[in-house]
């Protein structure tokens, strides 16, 4: 008896440890903006708090935990000390109110509260989620070192690129966007005379962010990739955007000059220049063999036609 009542215990403690036990909307973080919803927190850390609502699993919840835990040490390695970050779970079947956020009628599928630190994530795109959770959290987090800086919102679009880019890292993504990226750069800026700069800010991060995870995910990410390699990790927290130009123009002529010589220095991107052009001349001559057969089709229908309605000359009387 004595032994099982210290299995329970054990048990007791392991389910608190796990976050599984009904905690607090305050406690959670995440009843700050939906407060009739009953959150309860599935994993918490120094830096992330994560809170699902009852109709997700604690199964799903923990994994959702370890996921976005894991991206939360990657922000805390790339800028340093964080905000407090909460991640909010939860299913189409929850009767949140997002009224103000999603035109009426239409579901909320995720949401960046910037100035909490809250994402709220639909797991109704669940194969969508770590891709989700990463750009939000990444978004949240910009929106504080803007502040540190004295900025009412980190520079847009800026701020989605660079949380593209922690989307990509959590697709495995990033060799892929490179490589769209450097297959359009020859046809983008042929004569190599430069490509006018984005202007990196055009507007400031809202305070409260809406999307669809299904329309966010963008090459463009490879950007940010290379800024990283060629200037580190710190130009992460520098929201210039004349600096940021300077790097798309340097982006753009590196992703060029890649482009023209081959990945590997050699002239394979020849043979898919070739390639490339062949499949078009190809597809241009069946487009103009097809429109000549149908040219045709309709010329004799019409002659026929014509003939149909011609009176037949009366037979001339023999002599």
């Amino acid at each position: 008896m004595a032994q099982r009542f210290l299995s329970a215990i054990a048990l007791t403690a392991i389910l608190f440890a796990a976050g599984v036990f009904t905690a607090t909307a305050a406690d959670a973080g995440c009843g700050d903006q939906f407060p009739d919803a009953e959150w309860r927190i599935v994993g918490e850390t120094d830096l992330l708090v994560v809170a699902i609502t009852g109709s997700v699993s604690d199964g799903q919840g923990l994994r959702f935990a370890d996921t976005s835990a894991a991206t939360a040490r990657q922000l805390e390695e790339d800028f340093g000390v964080l905000p407090s970050l909460n991640l909010c779970v939860f299913s189409e079947v929850d009767e949140l109110d997002p009224s103000g956020l999603v035109t009426t009628g239409q579901l909320l599928h995720a949401a960046a509260f910037n100035l909490d630190g809250s994402v709220y994530v639909n797991t109704l795109q669940s194969r969508l989620f770590d891709e989700t959770q990463a750009f939000g959290l990444a978004y949240a987090v910009l929106w504080d070192v803007a502040a540190e800086q004295g900025l009412d919102g980190y520079p847009e679009p800026l701020a989605t690129v660079i949380g593209q880019w922690y989307l990509a890292r959590a697709a495995d993504k990033l060799e892929l966007h490179h490589s769209q990226m450097r297959g359009g750069a020859f046809f983008r800026d042929p004569a190599g005379e430069g490509i006018e700069a984005t202007d990196w800010a055009q507007s400031s991060q809202p305070s409260i962010y809406v999307w669809n995870p299904q329309f966010q995910e963008s090459p463009i990410s490879d950007l940010v990739q290379w800024a990283v390699d060629e200037h580190g990790v710190e130009v992460l927290s520098d929201p210039d955007p004349d600096r940021w130009g300077e790097i798309e123009q340097e982006w753009q002529d590196a992703l060029r000059d890649e482009a023209l010589q081959g990945a590997s220095g050699g002239n394979d991107w020849l043979i898919g220049l070739a390639i490339f052009v062949g499949f078009i001349a190809l597809a241009a001559l069946m487009a103009w063999l097809t429109h000549r057969s149908k040219r045709k089709i309709r010329e004799d229908a019409r002659r026929r036609a014509q003939a149909e309605a011609q009176p037949h000359a009366p037979a001339s009387a023999e002599s």
